[in-house]
Formats: structure tokens, sequence, C-alpha cells
């Protein structure tokens, strides 16, 4: 069975210049854990989810010259609260993830399975001319694979 197969049934979908605040209304209104940035020609640009939004929230470590890592500790719920605020105002576009994982419609299942275990969902169903077909979830893929099993019995 091939990738697209699995594709959940609901999915969302936001262009470049939305507004965090308005994409994050989007994704509670639809329950759901994701949304994939598009342009109007519905290529695939990035994908925007809570945790990519949280990730942001958390400051980032100090780099020195030479690579040196040093971790700063910031005290949290006040300024963890502001960031969210500040960047609820910014455009989704400076937040999404550029490159997360994606597959081919044609892409075999396992090859889904394997991915999503070992890196998370959602996983992007793009085709060669990077055109958007949708996401993969923990649970369409599930659905899909039991689908597989009473189709078979």
């Amino acid at each position: 069975m091939p990738c697209h197969s699995a594709i959940a049934k609901k999915h969302i979908t936001a262009l470049p210049d939305e507004s965090v605040e308005k994409v994050l209304a989007n994704i509670k209104k639809n329950k759901v854990n994701a949304c994939a940035i598009i342009d109007e020609s519905s290529h695939f640009l990035g994908l925007f989810s809570m945790k990519i939004l949280l990730k942001n929230l958390i400051p980032v470590s100090v780099v020195v010259v030479d690579g040196v890592e040093i971790d700063v500790k910031v005290t949290a719920a006040p300024g963890v609260a502001k960031r969210l605020e500040n960047a609820k105002t910014l455009a989704v576009s400076e937040l999404m993830d550029r490159s997360p994982n994606t597959v081919m419609p044609d892409t075999s299942i396992w090859e889904g399975v394997s991915l999503l275990t070992k890196h998370g969902s959602p996983l992007v169903v793009v085709d060669n001319n990077n055109k958007f077909h949708g996401l993969i979830t923990y649970d369409s893929l599930v659905v899909d694979l039991e689908n597989m099993t009473t189709t078979d019995s």
C-alpha cells in the first residue's frame, strides 16, 4: 500500500503571510496538531505545529564565537507567556519548519511507518512538483493499517 492511502481526512492549510495567532486559532478550532503552509498554487512551503510554536518559545542557548554552547536558563512563566504573545503577531512563515519529513504519495506505507516512529507526527505528503497532498498522522496511519486487515479478511 502506498502512503497516500494513509493521509488524514482532516487537515488544514495556511498561506505564509497569515499570522501565527490566526493559524493557531484554526488549529484549535479544527482539533488538529499541525498546519501545512502552502503558496497560492498549493506548493508546500513548511509545517507549523504546536510543537514548533513551543520550541520557538524556549530561549536559545548563547553561542560563543568558537562554537561552544552555554545553556542559559531564564525565569519561566511570565517570560514564556510574553514570548507567546509576541509570537502570535508574527507571520507563520517566520516560525514554520521549512524541512519537515516528507514522503511521496506512492512511497511504501512501511517507509511511512518507519519515518513516523523515528521522527514523529505528522508526515507531509508531497509530489515531485512539491505540491501538497496531505498529512499522515499516527491516527490516520493506524486507521489505514486497520482497514488493510479488514479488507484482507
